[in-house]
């Protein structure tokens, strides 16, 4: 497999956004698409997230950018699907004991995101059942968090993305 690049990863973030600003989102698509594809080798190669302590928001983000592309196509299932592929890969991603903490704590504040996506989703388009999925996924992510002994809500410095604050008030960047 070949290495993350930074570099390839926002200029196919750029060329994407360019064309969904122009409405192509086919062409748009296909390049969140390789955006996402060189986010998933940060998901699959845990030795990266020392380096990448942001893997889980690059790859929320290309996600999320899917997800727009899919709403200008009007491709509900889509959508859906790229909602649901961030949020169960940044769980298992949050879940591996190989991540460093930093890592950890944005991948949790990661999910509050696409849990919001997802909630959101579930409104807009599950009809009269969208209450019942919505609670139950919160549920499920309330669960989830505790596990994690709610790291999501740990405060930031709001100096920088990411940053950490620790009981002892030290914040590590």
């Amino acid at each position: 497999m070949a290495a993350f690049s930074l570099d390839l990863w926002q200029t196919l973030s750029a060329q994407g956004q360019h064309f969904l600003r122009q409405g192509d989102t086919r062409q748009a698509e296909i390049f969140y698409k390789l955006a996402l594809s060189e986010a998933q080798k940060l998901i699959d190669d845990l030795s990266l997230s020392a380096e990448y302590e942001h893997s889980a928001r690059l790859y929320m983000t290309a996600c999320h950018n899917l997800v727009n592309t899919s709403k200008g196509q009007g491709d509900v299932d889509a959508e859906h699907y790229y909602l649901q592929l961030a949020h169960a890969q940044l769980q298992q991603f949050a879940d591996n004991d190989a991540l460093t903490e930093l890592t950890r704590v944005t991948s949790l504040k990661m999910l509050d995101v696409t849990l919001v996506g997802l909630l959101e989703f579930h409104q807009q388009h599950q009809g009269q059942h969208w209450q019942v999925l919505s609670d139950a996924l919160v549920d499920e992510h309330v669960a989830y968090m505790a596990k994690h002994q709610d790291k999501n809500l740990a405060p930031s410095c709001e100096q920088c993305e990411g940053c950490q604050h620790h009981p002892n008030n030290v914040t590590v960047h």
